[in-house]
């Protein structure tokens, strides 16, 4: 069990259960735009999916908070199929229905020597490990509760829209209800999501997928 009540606690919560962000890796056209994903001050309940990134220490601290379950997307710079998901499977409009219901996050696992000496490199690392995850992308609900906190599930690879919101709410999450106002997709200004709905991902929409990642719509 895992007790603390700040972000340095929660590191060496990390540390003691253990023996011992985001330019993706491709071809990179010129001019092509980044995707752009709200970061979690831009949540619109119900609506619109606002992410944290590459924050462990501070993602337990708020999920402890509140008691609210973290939705951890875990992927890796050189990772192609990651670059799918985040562009044409979290971007959908039904998902983003459990906008507010949990803090959701990307961490991203370190790969460079510099990054892994990095504070965060070693969070994420050290919360990868504790979830036993072994590929990428990998999605997992993570219940923060009394200081201490448990895997409830996860779907590795990359899932259709349908099979990630399945898998969501069999964790407990529930979608907000609905609203006058159309959900928005994360990505302003993009194409619509390809893989929304039961539209399995497919390789052939990596040359859609941006190569990098601007955390938030505003700057």
């Amino acid at each position: 069990m895992s007790t603390l009540s700040t972000s340095n606690q929660w590191r060496c919560v990390l540390f003691s259960l253990l023996a011992g962000s985001v330019a993706l890796a491709g071809a990179h056209a010129e001019g092509t735009k980044p995707l752009v994903l709200p970061k979690a001050s831009e949540t619109i309940p119900g609506q619109r999916i606002g992410w944290n990134f590459d924050n462990v220490a501070e993602l337990l601290t708020k999920a402890n908070a509140d008691e609210k379950p973290i939705v951890a997307v875990m992927i890796t710079k050189r990772c192609g199929w990651c670059r799918i998901y985040l562009a044409h499977v979290l971007r959908c409009s039904d998902l983003n229905a459990f906008a507010g219901q949990a803090h959701f996050a990307i961490l991203y696992a370190p790969e460079s020597e510099p990054e892994r000496d990095s504070q965060v490199g070693r969070d994420n690392k050290q919360f990868m490990d504790l979830l036993k995850v072994e590929g990428y992308p990998v999605t997992a609900v993570v219940s923060v509760k009394n200081k201490s906190f448990s895997q409830v599930g996860q779907v590795a690879g990359v899932a259709p829209e349908g099979r990630i919101i399945r898998f969501l709410t069999a964790a407990g999450l529930k979608a907000g209800a609905s609203s006058p106002q159309p959900r928005q997709a994360a990505a302003i200004g993009l194409p619509v999501p390809a893989a929304c709905g039961a539209n399995a991902p497919t390789d052939a929409l990596a040359a859609s997928a941006p190569v990098d990642v601007q955390r938030g719509i505003a700057p």
